[in-house]
């Protein structure tokens, strides 16, 4: 009996299952703002506050920067969003709006500031290297639709999208906590390339994995 049930819940029609660029709306913007922040385990929000996903959802309306709606893939099921992929290569990140979070109305503008600051350091490890790769920037899918293989649906379109855009590897950086989404990645054929700290010997925060695009 638990085993059909199993099955029952796991079961989806995948003629049902849709990709579309994401739209420059608001709506839109504040749904990718929540699943970006779940897919940061809560970092965008533990800095900005209350008005994190306001915040994103202004960046994500706009074009040419970190955030936004130009560098989201959606996967919709039953005409409704399931999850969203996120990502850009080198060239296009280097063309980028600079501190575009801090054109939110009334924004806190230290908080922002200060996550300003940690962005810029971390971004010495994270994010796209070399001009060869399409950098996965947030790849999540809603949790009442997990297990079902979307995820799997999303990298495989994330090869899709770097060899459009002539990238020769696809790469992200995930908690090196996260075992279970490591696990997912390694089983789509992603391969540890680094991890940071690494010095000191203090233990691993993120961990970069990488794959070439075939």
């Amino acid at each position: 009996m638990s085993y059909n049930l199993k099955i029952s819940k796991a079961f989806i029609n995948h003629e049902l299952i849709k990709f579309r660029p994401a739209k420059p709306d608001l709506k839109e913007g504040l749904l990718f703002a929540k699943l970006f922040d779940e897919a940061s385990e809560g970092f965008f929000s533990s800095i900005l506050g209350e008005k994190t996903y306001e915040i994103i959802a202004d960046a994500f309306v706009k074009p040419n920067n970190d955030y936004s709606f130009e560098n989201v893939m959606i996967i919709e099921y039953k005409d409704k969003i399931a999850g969203i992929l996120s990502g850009y290569t080198l060239a296009e990140k280097e063309g980028f709006t600079k501190n575009v979070l801090f054109e939110y109305p009334e924004g806190p503008k230290f908080k922002i500031r200060i996550f300003t600051v940690i962005g810029k350091f971390l971004s010495r490890f994270l994010g796209p290297h070399g001009k060869e790769d399409f950098y996965i920037q947030a790849i999540t899918v809603i949790k009442e639709m997990r297990g079902k293989g979307l995820g799997q649906m999303l990298m495989q379109k994330s090869l899709e999208i770097a060899n459009a855009k002539g990238a020769k590897t696809i790469s992200l950086d995930v908690s090196s906590k996260n075992k279970n989404a490591i696990k997912s990645y390694t089983k789509f054929g992603m391969k540890t390339f680094a991890f940071w700290p690494n010095f000191l010997k203090l233990p691993p925060v993120f961990t970069r994995m990488t794959k070439e695009v075939d």
